[in-house]
């Protein structure tokens, strides 16, 4: 189902106006924005919230998911918010769904009231044991953050009263609110004096007016008596003075409202100003207290983790604690925490409607703390995409460098015996850095195995046992009769009513109960062995893994440094030009370091990714040996001493279960770990094709397109498109590279520039006449073609040119008479044989072509 209002160009000015704060809009755009919202809200109704009272057929129990899209200023760096249901819902699927996001997000919030946030323990809840053993197993512990909502509802005085410390913490600020409340209680005290007087005047004119009705009543009772004349007057002028009294006191108490109505207006209006500065005080005082508990609750969640054995008994308890992981957070961390008030928010940016008053406690729109939510928002994203900005950018750069390199001066790349040579050398070195990745790989096995030997599998041992004995413990407090609430639960306190228990057992072992709250058999089965070895999980799978990957990574580029330095020198004894050879060395090592990053990056999602898939392998094997005891344990017949029965059967068919179930899994996890490691190696092995891919779409120029040494010819005209291209294509390279430059300087991204000038390169025509002009003016050219002319041959000799230029065309006179009649002016690649001692030169048969080779 699609839903869509409105529609705005992307890119456009409107579009972008659209994803500014509302505070920065135009007065038009922001009501188009409201109208467009609302009619958004009306049209989605239906699909995330019932319709009427409920009981018209509703649509949004078919809905699996609802996806938003719109122009939210706290999106637009990219981030994707999800409102999760919970991890302890009542419906399994929607508990599920909240598991798997929580287990692949890159930040978890966690959303409750203020008052139940702190007051009735929905925080620790909400941050229970297990589910804070779930984050640092994860190696999620630090990416944990709270946010506490209504901020903006709060009584001043309870707030002062409960708080005062809190309060006194900055200078000066108590004294500001007790100057607050002391303005404010004497303003109400004059109030309260003003209102008596009024009251005081009001009550008289009732008082008369109920005396004028009594006179009037009188006098209406001695007409229908026909009274005489003399009591009919004296009825009459009581009801005149009652009536000139009563005048007299309406004059005085409009008087008296002419004189005080605005005093009292304006008294309660600097009341109402001054209560709403004394509860934007008191608010910001109590968001400090609940920040501060939430974060040490936090803190201590986490030593209680890695403490979690202080109190066993054993004979390894000394040697336990000297070699117990390190906390995998410092000790003066800190959990973000935002305490936040939408409603106030909402009114005090004209977002929302004052219909219902206005912005309840702040003033303010900074104290509602969302602005520096969005903003916490946006540089945790940021930082995502930072990253991926940094890879981008970093791949652009080196695919340009390699579209350089192969569109410079073709004169400069190795053809015939020095291509095959060049290519040699590199399947030679490729062979070297295979076989020194070995020694690494096996190294990081190597470490990795004798951590997890020396910690986690200890660990593993300990907890399966530790599961094994206490489990029927466990499963015999459930039929317990000291029952246990939706706020506690303790091994003495851990029964169930018979209606729950039977609930429990149909569900295969999970169910919420309005009483009890969320139960989980299974979970509750795990949890002791999963205590024994969380904290060494996380060292050795999390933290020792992060290590030891960072140390191959180190050496792999090293041993990649290296191998660019051995190219370089063997390319260079190949006669290649020093300029050109920098730059293909430059090229293909920053290549191969983005791929080794990319490489190790990938691995680390790897480890990272099937270490918490492994992790969460124990519940369901618990879950899924204990549900036949479940079935059977339901199948008891019934009657009276039905909930014995279940219990009975409970016990025996557990006992059966949980014999060998914790080292079944134990063994599972063993197993799952060295295929885990394996895998690993394996990765930091194929690191050597990594970086040969990198290498050889650098260096491969130097061999492609040659075969057997033998150079192909090709049409002289397309040799000239060819270069009239690579001529055309070189300035845009250099605007390019100033473009990629410039995003290297905003990432922070140090890379040393190619030594290419590709403004000013030459032509092949251009650089052939140079090269003649020079060849002229040292004499080192003649005429091949003057058949006439008697040309005295002399031995060939070797000669070595420089290779930034085009091979000189020498020869030098011989003899008269020679049989040295053919000169090779190419082949500079053969070993030259000295003549004969005889002086001539022995004559080759058949003839030989002269080729022209161009480096």
């Amino acid at each position: 189902i699609h839903v869509q209002v409105g529609e705005s160009t992307v890119g456009s000015t409107e579009a972008k106006d659209f994803l500014k704060p509302a505070s920065e809009m135009s007065r038009r755009l922001r009501r188009k924005k409201n109208k467009l919202a609302q009619e958004f809200r009306k049209r989605i109704n239906s699909y995330v919230y019932r319709k009427g009272n409920g009981s018209e057929p509703q649509t949004w129990p078919l809905i699996r998911k609802v996806q938003l899209k719109g122009p939210w200023s706290v999106l637009n760096t990219g981030a994707v918010l999800v409102d999760l249901p919970g991890v302890r819902d009542s419906n399994a699927a929607r508990a599920k769904v909240a598991q798997n996001y929580m287990q692949n997000c890159n930040q978890i919030a966690i959303v409750a009231p203020i008052k139940r946030a702190v007051d009735d323990g929905t925080a620790k809840e909400l941050l229970g044991e297990q589910f804070k053993r779930r984050l640092l197993m994860d190696g999620q512990y630090g990416n944990v953050f709270f946010i506490c909502t209504q901020t903006d509802d709060l009584e001043a005085t309870e707030t002062m009263r409960d708080h005062a410390d809190v309060a006194q913490q900055v200078p000066g600020r108590w004294e500001k609110m007790e100057e607050f409340a002391n303005s404010i209680s004497m303003i109400e005290n004059e109030l309260h004096d003003l209102k008596e007087e009024e009251d005081e005047l009001k009550g008289k004119v009732e008082e008369l007016t109920e005396q004028c009705k009594e006179a009037k009543a009188d006098l209406e009772e001695a007409e229908e008596e026909e009274a005489d004349d003399e009591t009919m007057d004296t009825l009459m002028a009581v009801i005149d003075s009652q009536e000139a009294s009563l005048e007299q006191a309406k004059q005085a108490a409009n008087s008296w409202a002419e004189q005080n109505e605005q005093t009292m207006v304006e008294r309660q209006d600097k009341c109402g100003r001054l209560q709403k500065k004394l509860k934007a005080m008191c608010a910001n005082v109590r968001n400090e207290y609940s920040k501060a508990c939430l974060q040490e609750d936090f803190r201590n969640g986490l030593k209680a983790l890695y403490n979690n054995n202080d109190d066993d008994d054993g004979e390894d308890n000394e040697a336990a604690a000297s070699n117990k992981p390190q906390n995998v957070l410092p000790e003066d961390y800190n959990m973000d925490v935002f305490c936040i008030s939408s409603n106030d928010y909402l009114k005090l940016m004209g977002i929302k409607s004052n219909n219902d008053g206005q912005a309840n406690t702040f003033s303010c729109q900074r104290d509602t703390q969302i602005p520096q939510l969005r903003s916490f928002v946006h540089e945790t994203t940021a930082r995502f995409c930072e990253t991926h900005a940094k890879s981008f950018v970093e791949n652009t750069n080196d695919l340009l460098d390699r579209m350089k390199l192969l569109a410079t001066d073709a004169s400069s790349v190795p053809t015939g015996r020095s291509a095959y040579k060049m290519k040699s050398h590199f399947e030679a070195e490729m062979k070297i850095l295979e076989q020194k990745l070995k020694p690494v790989s096996e190294s990081f096995k190597t470490s990795l195995d004798r951590t997890v030997q020396a910690s986690l599998m200890p660990s593993l041992e300990k907890g399966a046992k530790k599961g094994q004995g206490v489990a029927m413990g466990t499963v015999v407090s459930w039929g317990s009769k000291s029952r246990r609430t939706k706020h506690e639960r303790t091994p003495d306190k851990n029964g169930l009513y018979w209606s729950t228990y039977n609930a429990v057992l149909r569900r295969n072992g999970q169910y919420t109960s309005a009483s009890a709250g969320a139960i989980d058999f299974n979970q509750e089965l795990c949890d002791p062995m999963e205590k024994e070895f969380s904290t060494d999980w996380q060292a050795v799978l999390d933290s020792t893994i992060k290590r030891l990957l960072k140390t191959a990574e180190t050496s792999v580029t090293q041993l990649c440094n290296e191998l660019t330095q051995r190219l370089a020198s063997g390319y260079g004894e190949c006669g290649m030009d020093s300029a050109r050879l920098t730059t293909l060395v430059t090229t293909a090592n920053r290549s191969s370091m983005t791929a080794l990053k990319a490489s190790f990056q990938q691995m680390l999602s790897t480890a990272v990714e099937s270490q918490r898939n492994l992790s969460r392998t124990l519940l369901p094997a618990v879950q899924k040996t204990m549900s036949t005891t479940y079935e059977n344990s339901l199948n008891v017949p019934r009657g009276n001493g039905t909930f014995m029965r279940m219990k009975g059967a409970m016990s025996s068919y557990s006992q059966k279960a949980v014999d060998g179930m914790f080292f079944e899994a134990m063994k599972d996890l063993r197993n799952g770990v060295a295929e885990l490691i394996q895998d690993l190696q394996r990765l930091i092995s194929l690191s050597c094709e990594v970086v040969r891919k990198s290498m050889e779409s650098v260096f491969s120029i130097c061999w492609d397109d040659q075969s057997g040494g033998k150079a192909e010819l090709m049409d002289p005209v397309m040799q000239q498109k060819i270069r009239e291209c690579r001529d055309a294509l070189l300035p845009h390279f250099q605007k390019l590279g100033a473009i990629q430059l410039d995003a290297c300087k905003v990432l922070g991204i140090e890379r040393e520039e190619v030594e290419l000038d590709v403004m000013g390169v030459e032509t092949l025509d251009q650089s052939l006449e140079r090269k003649l002009e020079e060849a002229k003016k040292n004499g080192d050219v003649f005429d091949l073609c003057d058949s006439d002319a008697e040309v005295p041959i002399i031995p060939k000799q070797r000669i070595k040119s420089d290779p930034d230029t085009a091979p000189a065309l020498v020869a030098r006179a011989a003899p008269s008479g020679s049989m040295q009649d053919i000169i090779d002016l190419c082949d500079s690649d053969d070993d030259w044989e000295a003549p004969p001692p005889s002086g001539l030169g022995s004559a080759r048969k058949g003839s030989r072509a002269v080729k022209s080779e161009m480096l």
